[in-house]
């Protein structure tokens, strides 16, 4: 997390993504003790991220499959993923039940104004 706040305070203007790998590996350990502490350590250091964002800026934390760690094995399962936005002038809104996580994809395309296909429909309207 320190490397990616590194990179957002060089930047003026750009899109990151970081994969937070050790909240994946964490829950194919079936261990959700282990999950949840680093779940913890997680948020402990969003706080750091959000803290330098500006207003411009818009952060999406999701993931990229479900996994209990506490079922019985550590393949991918069905929950559903969720998708947390921060935005400084956006508080408490839903942006509903997306049908695929494409859709943050085309929010992020839409953000910049480029075209992609239609895998997916675009939520900035909802948060910005």
């Amino acid at each position: 997390m320190d490397k990616l706040i590194e990179e957002i305070k060089a930047e003026d203007f750009g899109f990151f993504c970081a994969n937070i790998q050790e909240t994946d590996l964490a829950g194919h350990q079936e261990n959700a003790l282990k999950y949840a502490n680093v779940l913890e350590i997680v948020d402990k250091e969003l706080n750091k991220l959000i803290k330098i964002l500006d207003k411009n800026d818009i952060m999406i934390i999701t993931a990229d499959h479900g996994n209990d760690p506490k079922i019985g094995h550590s393949h991918h399962t069905r929950e559903m993923v969720p998708i947390l936005i921060y935005k400084d002038s956006c508080h408490n809104r839903y942006i509903g039940e997306r049908d695929t996580l494409a859709d943050i994809g085309q929010t992020a395309a839409d953000f910049f104004n480029k075209k992609l296909p239609d895998n997916g429909k675009s939520f900035l309207e909802l948060i910005v």
